[in-house]
C-alpha cells in the first residue's frame, strides 16, 4: 500500500455492462488509435504479516512468497489479463489478432516494487507469449512517475491536514460511531476482547503526517480496518482455502460488507484534493503528453513512450488509481465492489480514438478488473469494464483539446518533473 489522501466529491452517475465494448458509451464511430492503462498490481501477499497480530485472536495466513510479492496465482491472472486485453484491442483494429506485435507497438512501464514489476512482465506473457518483449523500470530506489513525493517537491503539511480533516469534519472518532456495525463484525472475525489481543475498534482514529514528504493521512482503527479488509480480500483472490479467509468467518458477501471501511479509509487518504494533486499529477501529465502524442504524430520529448506505441501501460498501485480518481473526480462502480473500488490488477483504460467524421480525435475512459470470484477461480470470463465519466467533457467521448485544458487545470506543476 503506498500512503495517500482524499475528499469526497458528488458522486457522478457511471455506465456499469460487463465485458462492455469499446462502443458501449460512444457517441460517435472512430478509429482507435492508441491506449493507456494505468493498472494496480495483481494480488501480492501481505506487506507487513506482523503489522495486525495484535489485532486477531489467531495466527493470521501464512503466504508462499516474501511480503508484499506477487503471488504465482497473482501472475496467472495478470497474464490472463494481458490475453484479455490483447483479444480485446485486436478485435478493435489496434493490435495484430496472431503472432507478435511490433517491438515498438507495446510500451510498458513498471513502478519499482517486485509486485508491480513481476506484474509487468505477466502482463506482457498474456499481452505478446513468446514475443520476447521486455517491460521498463527506472531501476533505482523510488520512481517519481509514481511517488513524486518528496524527490520533485514536498507537499504543504498544514494545506494536506487541511485536506483530510476537512473531509471528517475535523472530528476522526465520528467515523467510529458512524460505521459501528461494521467495526463491530470485523472486530467479531478477529476475535479480540480479552487481555490478549485488542479491539481494532478501541484504537483512537488520529490524524498521522509524513515529515518527509509533508502528507497527511488517517492512522488508527480507520487504517488498521482497512488493511485487514484489504488481507482477507487478497487471500480469496488468491484462491486460498475459505479455512484461510478471515478464519472460515468471510464468505464472499461478508468481503463485500466489509470493503465499506477500506474503500472510506481508502477514499479519506488517497483522493483527497490537494493530496491527489500531488500524488497524482506527474503520471497524469506525462500520460497526457503520451496521448497527446499520438493524437498528433509529432514525438513529444515530455513522454519516454515511442510515438509508434499504440499499447501502454503502467504498472502502480491501488494508491495510483485513487490518486488519479480524486484530481480528476472520477467514479466507477462494478458489480460485487463498491464504489471506487481498485482489486488487484484493476486499471483506468485512457482510449484515444481518431473520429470517422473528422471531428478530431478524442478520448474515452472506462475501469476494468475481473470480480473477486473470477480472480478465486481463474476464471477464463473476460474481466468486467465500465464506462468512466470524466467532468468537463460533453459526453463519454471527450475531445482532446477539452481533455487536454481538464487535466492541465487538474494537475499541480510543482509537482510536475521530468520522466
Amino acid at each position: 500500500m503506498r500512503f495517500l489522501f482524499i475528499a469526497p466529491f458528488v458522486m457522478l452517475s457511471c455506465v456499469s455492462a460487463a465485458a462492455a465494448q469499446p462502443s458501449a458509451a460512444a457517441t460517435s464511430s472512430s478509429d482507435l488509435r492508441l491506449v493507456v492503462v494505468i493498472t494496480r498490481h495483481g494480488v501480492r501477499s501481505p506487506t507487513d504479516p506482523t503489522e495486525l497480530t495484535p489485532y486477531a485472536a489467531k495466527p493470521w495466513p501464512v503466504w508462499e512468497v516474501p511480503p508484499g510479492n506477487l503471488t504465482l496465482h497473482g501472475a496467472t491472472l495478470m497474464t490472463m489479463m494481458g490475453a484479455s486485453y490483447r483479444a480485446h484491442y485486436a478485435a478493435a483494429g489496434l493490435l495484430p489478432s496472431s503472432g507478435c506485435p511490433a517491438a515498438d507497438s507495446v510500451y510498458v512501464w513498471a513502478d519499482i516494487d517486485q509486485r508491480t514489476k513481476a506484474t509487468a512482465t505477466a502482463l506482457l506473457d498474456g499481452l505478446a507469449p513468446n514475443c520476447g518483449l521486455a517491460s521498463h523500470d527506472n531501476g533505482s530506489a523510488e520512481d517519481p512517475l509514481f511517488d513524486p513525493l518528496p524527490q520533485i517537491a514536498k507537499a504543504d503539511p498544514a494545506t494536506a491536514s487541511a485536506s483530510v480533516l476537512g473531509s471528517v469534519g475535523e472530528d476522526p472518532q465520528a467515523l467510529l460511531a458512524a460505521n459501528a456495525d461494521s467495526f463491530a463484525r470485523l472486530d467479531a472475525i478477529l476475535g479480540c476482547g480479552a487481555a490478549a489481543c485488542r479491539r481494532m475498534s478501541s484504537v483512537p482514529i488520529a490524524l498521522e503526517s509524513s515529515r518527509a514528504t509533508g502528507l497527511a493521512g488517517l492512522g488508527g482503527a480507520l487504517d488498521l480496518a482497512g488493511t485487514a479488509v484489504e488481507d482477507f480480500i487478497l487471500a480469496y483472490a488468491d484462491g486460498k482455502p475459505l479455512s484461510e479467509v478471515g478464519w472460515g468467518a468471510v464468505d464472499h458477501a461478508t468481503l463485500l460488507e466489509l470493503t465499506r471501511l477500506r474503500s472510506l479509509r481508502f477514499t479519506l487518504t488517497n483522493e483527497a484534493p490537494y493530496i491527489s494533486r500531488a500524488r497524482g499529477s506527474n503520471l497524469l501529465a506525462h500520460t497526457l503528453a503520451t496521448i497527446d502524442q499520438a493524437a498528433t504524430g509529432a514525438r513529444d520529448e515530455k513522454t519516454r513512450v515511442p510515438a509508434a506505441a499504440r499499447f501502454v501501460a503502467f504498472v502502480g498501485h491501488d494508491s495510483t488509481l485513487g490518486a488519479l480518481a480524486g484530481i480528476l473526480r472520477l467514479h466507477w462502480l462494478m458489480p460485487g465492489y463498491q464504489l471506487n473500488d481498485t482489486p488487484p490488477g484493476g486499471a483506468l483504460v485512457f482510449e484515444l480514438h481518431r473520429s470517422a467524421d473528422g471531428a478530431g480525435p478524442f478520448v474515452r475512459l472506462f475501469y476494468a478488473a475481473q470480480s473477486l470470484d473470477q480472480m478465486r477461480t481463474l476464471s477464463k470470463e473476460p474481466p468486467q469494464r465500465v464506462a468512466v465519466f470524466v467532468p468537463g467533457c460533453p459526453s463519454f467521448d471527450c475531445p482532446v483539446g477539452t481533455f487536454d485544458r481538464i487535466v492541465n487545470a487538474a494537475i499541480d506543476p510543482a509537482f510536475v518533473g521530468p520522466w
